[in-house]
């Protein structure tokens, strides 16, 4: 397996090595359960956890060392008040949005958010005035300026009355237009292909367009016409699990690439149903695997095994890692019938239910 890292720093190496020796020591019964029992491991399996937790690492190391600034800082020409204003009214409907976001997720949400956590009613936070990273920005902008990711946000996409279906089409050639700039973005620099990554990775995350979209393949070619809720949320959704190895985990469902192999299995037509509860378990106890590496699996007495990843990886590590793991392999060009946008805006439709709408459009 090792020769299979020889893309990625010296120093990532290392890091998924130690990741992959890591999930070789869990308790038996849950690596004998997750990824088999000595001697029938499932090392593709263990190689792609290893990678999901990879992935994770990074996210939180980004977001721990991205420096936040006011939002004038962004602004082209900070005196002009016409592009300050309009730059507010953009940060108050996603302020909309965040806040909607945490109010179906929960506590938990707002906890790992801290644009959304804001409080501007907060005398000292109006002086100081919004605060936020470059990755903020970008993601806001797109929020506000991607015709689909407002559809999406406004519950518009499912009718057909409000987003037509040529409109429908149109939208998300925009879409295609702002990832394709993304891939060539990631060519320019190491920051850039991490900075690009990240952008897809967490665009992909909230608004799971690329996994809709293969699944509405499926559904389409093996003349599937409904999809199980729950299912559904257990791969793109804020899921509550018991462990079948004890206590309760919460955390968002974002394996954004590795859970385009699970599609075809899940909601195949010919998957038995023992077969399909049975990955159902597999892939929560994966997502309890992760929350426990996030916050609680440690390397010594005194770091989680994420902030001694944090300390001693670097930007150049992490481009290694987006460069070998290649996120943006998720991303097709889109091809329509209506048949296809049909399942689409169906998928949306159940992904987006008991949401409210936002207070007002912009």
């Amino acid at each position: 397996m090792k020769n299979s890292y020889k893309s990625l720093t010296e120093n990532m190496q290392k890091f998924l090595m130690d990741i992959v020796v890591s999930l070789g020591q869990l308790p038996i019964e849950q690596k004998g359960y997750i990824f088999g029992y000595e001697g029938e491991e499932d090392f593709d399996l263990i190689h792609a956890v290893a990678c999901y937790i990879a992935l994770e690492y990074i996210k939180y190391s980004y977001d721990f060392t991205d420096p936040q600034y006011s939002l004038r800082t962004f602004l082209k020409d900070p005196d002009d008040d016409s592009e300050r204003m309009r730059q507010q009214r953009i940060m108050q409907y996603v302020m909309r949005y965040k806040k909607r976001e945490i109010d179906i997720k929960g506590v938990e949400s707002a906890l790992n958010d801290r644009f959304a956590n804001i409080n501007m009613a907060h005398i000292g936070n109006r002086i100081k005035g919004y605060r936020i990273t470059s990755m903020n920005y970008f993601e806001h902008q797109n929020i506000h300026n991607l015709e689909i990711i407002k559809a999406i946000v406004e519950k518009r996409i499912v009718s057909s009355k409000k987003v037509s279906n040529t409109r429908f089409q149109e939208i998300f050639e925009q879409y295609d237009g702002f990832v394709k700039s993304l891939i060539e973005r990631s060519k320019l620099s190491d920051k850039d292909m991490v900075f690009a990554s990240l952008a897809l990775f967490t665009f992909e995350w909230h608004y799971p367009i690329e996994m809709f979209y293969y699944l509405a393949c499926i559904m389409e070619e093996e003349g599937i016409d409904t999809v199980d809720q729950k299912s559904l949320s257990l791969l793109c959704g804020y899921v509550k699990i018991e462990s079948c190895f004890g206590g309760w985990f919460s955390t968002e469902s974002r394996m954004i690439k590795e859970r385009l192999v699970v599609l075809p299995l899940l909601f195949g037509k010919d998957t038995a149903e023992k077969s399909r509860d049975d990955l159902k378990d597999l892939i929560k106890e994966i997502l309890v695997l992760g929350v426990e590496y996030k916050e609680m699996i440690e390397i010594n007495e005194d770091s989680l095994f994420k902030d001694w990843f944090r300390k001693e990886s670097s930007m150049a590590d992490w481009a290694s890692f987006f460069r070998y793991y290649d996120i943006f392999s998720i991303w097709q060009k889109k091809e329509w019938t209506s048949k296809r946008i049909q399942i689409m805006r169906y998928l949306f439709d159940i992904s987006m239910r008991n949401r409210k709408h936002p207070e007002n459009r912009s």
